[in-house]
């Protein structure tokens, strides 16, 4: 569709009449549209040339000629002519309408041509096709060039410029699916280039970690045991075994968001906690046994670092639950946690 949409716009604008023939000599520029029609394209520049200079603001022979360099291919040259019509206020002012899409069209084109070899330059054409056309199909080439330039970035570790790489394709006019694909792509740098940030913290704690088994540092892995201890209880209740594993649940669960504020290196605010999938937390082994006459439910969870380290980025940004409010503070503090559920 997009190469039918310029043809058409090319032919179109060959074939159009050039308005305003009182502007230069009417007989030159008709011979030099002869000759553009016939292909010929030195002769067809210099009937325009020669009808330049008589007025060198004729708009017939300015767009003849650039007509002309289009159909060379010497899109540069066309460009300086196209560019030298929008110059001439007068010929801006009436013939924009017809100037301004061929110049996107050039400027694209260009940019298409560049792409593998200089592509700032080929980002420079593009944004300038935009800035006359905000809907340009340029946007879906600049998202498309932007994208790879930030892959190359990533392959380079450089993640805070990829992020910036995605982030500027984000804002341009594409379609959802390429939407979605960058957008997969910019969350990726963004945790990466945090990552790398969070390396000299989680140092901090990695070695008493390791000892305590609790990080495996060839596997990327952290390992999480935690116990409930049940009181009073009796296995002749139907439900025992199952409030007993509950229990277990919640204390692996409390030793998850303790681990996670430990490797921020920050102290976990009473209340506060981060949620794990279970697409990333694999039970390892759970045992109810009898101690003495307490019962206890013991549940060892494993789970790779970058889940911990995702809910660390969560704790950085702030974004993690927060204890409810006490309960006679009432007025807006009460009803902020339900409106931001809301949003």
């Amino acid at each position: 569709m997009r190469w039918a949409i310029r043809w058409t716009l090319g032919a179109a604008l060959l074939s159009a009449p050039l308005a305003g023939c009182e502007s230069g000599d009417g007989a030159v520029i008709a011979e030099g549209r002869k000759a553009l029609r016939a292909n010929d394209y030195a002769a067809a520049h210099a009937k325009f040339d020669e009808a330049l200079k008589a007025d060198p603001e004729s708009y017939d022979a300015l767009w003849g000629k650039a007509e002309a360099f289009r159909g060379e291919a010497k899109l540069s040259d066309q460009q300086k002519v196209l560019e030298k019509i929008m110059s001439i206020p007068k010929l801006a002012e009436t013939y924009a309408g017809v100037v301004k899409p061929a110049l996107e069209d050039n400027y694209r084109k260009q940019a298409e041509t560049i792409m593998g070899t200089s592509p700032e330059q080929a980002e420079a054409f593009l944004r300038k096709a935009i800035d006359l056309n905000k809907k340009s199909e340029a946007n879906i080439t600049l998202a498309e060039l932007l994208s790879r330039s930030g892959d190359a970035l990533l392959k380079k570790a450089k993640y805070k410029e990829a992020a910036e790489k995605f982030d500027e394709a984000l804002k341009l006019r594409i379609a959802r699916k390429m939407r979605g694909q960058i957008t997969g792509k910019k969350e990726i740098a963004d945790f990466m280039a945090f990552k790398a940030e969070l390396m000299p913290r989680f140092e901090k704690v990695k070695g008493e970690l390791v000892e305590a088994k609790v990080y495996d540092e060839k596997t990327k892995t952290f390992f999480v045991t935690a116990e409930a201890v049940i009181e009073d209880a009796s296995k002749d209740d139907e439900n025992f075994e199952a409030n007993a594993e509950r229990a277990g649940l919640v204390a692996v669960t409390q030793a998850l968001n303790d681990l996670s504020w430990k490797v921020a290196g920050k102290e976990r605010p009473e209340g506060a906690s981060v949620a794990y999938s279970k697409d990333v937390v694999s039970i390892v082994g759970k045992s109810l046994d009898k101690r003495g006459k307490e019962h206890v439910f013991t549940y060892r969870v494993s789970l790779p670092a970058d889940a911990v380290f995702e809910k660390v980025l969560e704790i950085d940004q702030d974004k993690f639950e927060k204890a409810a409010p006490p309960a006679g503070d009432g007025g807006a503090a009460a009803a902020a946690p339900a409106d931001a559920g809301a949003k």
